[in-house]
């Protein structure tokens, strides 16, 4: 049930009966698939109790389109009901998301990595409002969207470690402020082979300037910057470039022209990044022996 203020003042409309086959399942759902063991527990939940809320629906086009309440629609389908209590909504596409992020939110029914992406599209693929924007809507603070939707850029074997629950998403939060994905990756081994704590994590992090490209010393921070700023200059480009194969996919010359230039600019990311780690690893060692 959605408790809060900034999702229920929006329900507003009316009760009625609607023909399940009028009833269509949101395009854009957060949840990657619905469980069906989660589906036959309400449906035996329905059977037994009836439905004790409504599912939450807005007119769209010729039908009515499921705002929250997926699973108990799903279950109540399964059931063959002709028709399901529904409660009617008028509202936008940004409205629709932020109730559905709301509800999912507070069912705790999608995972990390679905939610951070959530995140990103409200914020940055929809535009509809900053981070403190959407914070406020779903009752979280701003540090915990960031740190979520950092997990978006971590290495795709650290995000399938947090698919499978081998590591935490607290812990990995910690590894966003390391640049190197080599470093994540190594790091995030040794914390799934040591069984490090989030605590633990972030103090290594925090201890070896190696491993932290936000060290507390502005000397560690102001000597990697320009590394850093050309890096991401070049993800830029290789970005833009990215676009342009897509939309010249028929034009085999231009594409495969275009991948090239692409390929050159990983390469020359994979250069810097290398010559930064041997500036890293060297700087900080000659620092360690000046100090002691």
């Amino acid at each position: 049930m959605l408790t809060s203020s900034q999702g229920s003042n929006r329900f507003f409309g009316e009760i009625d009966n609607i023909k399940v086959s009028n009833i269509k399942l949101p395009l854009h759902r957060f949840r990657i698939q619905n469980d069906d063991e989660d589906i036959k527990k309400m449906a035996n939940s329905i059977r037994k109790h009836g439905l004790l809320q409504p599912i939450v629906v807005r007119p769209k086009e010729d039908n009515f389109e499921v705002v929250a309440g997926c699973t108990r629609y799903l279950a109540c389908k399964s059931l063959n009901w002709r028709k399901i209590p529904c409660h009617i909504v008028h509202l936008n596409e940004m409205q629709t998301f932020e109730v559905t992020l709301i509800e999912n939110i507070q069912r705790k029914s999608i995972t990390p990595l679905e939610e951070a992406n959530a995140f990103k599209e409200y914020i940055f693929d929809n535009g509809w409002g900053s981070v403190a924007d959407l914070a406020s809507k779903i009752e979280k603070s701003p540090s915990y969207i960031t740190k979520r939707i950092g997990l978006l850029v971590l290495p795709s074997e650290i995000q399938e470690a947090i698919k499978n629950s081998s590591l935490k998403p607290s812990t990995a939060e910690e590894l966003i402020s390391i640049k190197d994905a080599n470093k994540q990756s190594h790091l995030a081994n040794l914390i799934v082979k040591r069984h490090l704590t989030t605590m633990k994590t972030r103090q290594l992090v925090k201890e070896d300037p190696f491993y932290c490209e936000n060290s507390e010393v502005l000397e560690v921070r102001s000597e990697l910057q320009s590394f850093n700023k050309s890096i991401v200059a070049l993800r830029i480009a290789m970005s833009k470039i990215a676009a342009i194969v897509e939309d010249e996919e028929e034009n085999l010359l231009v594409h495969e022209f275009m991948m090239h230039q692409k390929r050159l600019l990983h390469d020359q990311i994979d250069n810097i990044m290398n010559a930064k780690r041997k500036y890293a690893k060297n700087i900080f060692r000659y620092r360690k022996i000046a100090n002691k």
